[in-house]
């Protein structure tokens, strides 16, 4: 009696462990074949970059499926279970939700800020060098705002502000190795072709501070008188920079001059054209 009561005990076992390892086979199967059967963009949460090699249960915490959050900042956020990376101490100060600026899932690299609520002149609050790029070694010498000068799309072009630049002190910043744009190779040699060259600042001749092209040339009321200060740039053959007439000295048939303004036409020696304007007239 005790015999067969326990062989039916043996085989009732028996068939239950069986049953309980086919379960966990198709569970295991289910749990392998699954990721790869479900459309996980019924969710509107596209699995891209990072998140589509990231294990289910990294998000769904305790197989629980229903109400996870889709949001950014809800996973990546100091504490959090879930994420491995989040704002880091140098971030920039912000409420906004992390996919305002980071568009990709894949890294965080590559973010563009959106500078639209941010007041003027407080570029310097996140522009320090720490949290997002500040200013080079080489930048110009100057207090005012980065926005007054740079737009928030990118640093270059900038359009610097000159208002508040003292006259005559061009050269501060337009050097050869300054911040601002040098004279060219070829620009005229102004510092010793003209009188008092060397005195003369760039807005001597360039008025405007948006373009070098608009320029109206100072001749700083040089004479000439056979010095050579004239053929310097308009002897035909020179290459400089600029819209001035050039001819030889012998163009009219004159002879035994050094110099334009020794010619005899030209003035304010000649009597030719208006004053270091026009050759003709």
């Amino acid at each position: 009696m005790h015999s067969a009561h326990g062989n039916h005990l043996a085989r009732s076992l028996a068939a239950g462990a069986f049953v309980l390892a086919a379960l966990a086979h198709s569970g295991e199967s289910f749990a392998q074949t699954g990721r790869s059967t479900f459309d996980h963009l019924r969710t509107t949460f596209p699995l891209t970059g990072v998140h589509a090699v990231t294990p289910c249960e990294n998000c769904h915490v305790g197989g629980q499926m229903a109400g996870t959050p889709r949001q950014c900042e809800y996973c990546h956020r100091a504490g959090s279970r879930i994420a491995t990376t989040f704002k880091p101490a140098n971030h920039v100060q912000t409420n906004e939700a992390c996919n305002t600026c980071h568009r990709s899932a894949a890294t965080w690299q590559g973010a563009r800020f959106n500078h639209a609520t941010v007041a003027p002149g407080s570029c310097v609050t996140c522009h320090t060098g720490f949290v997002a790029p500040g200013k080079p070694a080489s930048h110009l010498a100057t207090a005012a705002s980065c926005d007054g000068c740079h737009r928030t799309a990118a640093w270059i072009p900038a359009g610097f502000n000159h208002s508040g630049v003292t006259p005559g002190t061009c050269e501060t910043c337009h050097n050869p190795g300054g911040a601002g744009k040098a004279v060219s190779a070829n620009h005229i040699p102004y510092k010793t072709q003209l009188l008092g060259g060397a005195s003369m600042g760039c807005d001597a001749c360039h008025r405007s501070t948006t373009s070098f092209s608009v320029e109206t040339m100072n001749h700083n009321n040089s004479q000439g008188n056979g010095s050579g200060f004239c053929i310097g740039c308009h002897l035909s053959g020179t290459s400089y920079q600029g819209s001035m007439q050039k001819n030889s000295l012998t163009h009219n048939s004159r002879t035994g001059v050094t110099d334009c303004s020794q010619s005899g036409c030209h003035r304010p020696l000649g009597n030719t054209g208006s004053t270091y304007r026009s050759w003709g007239g």
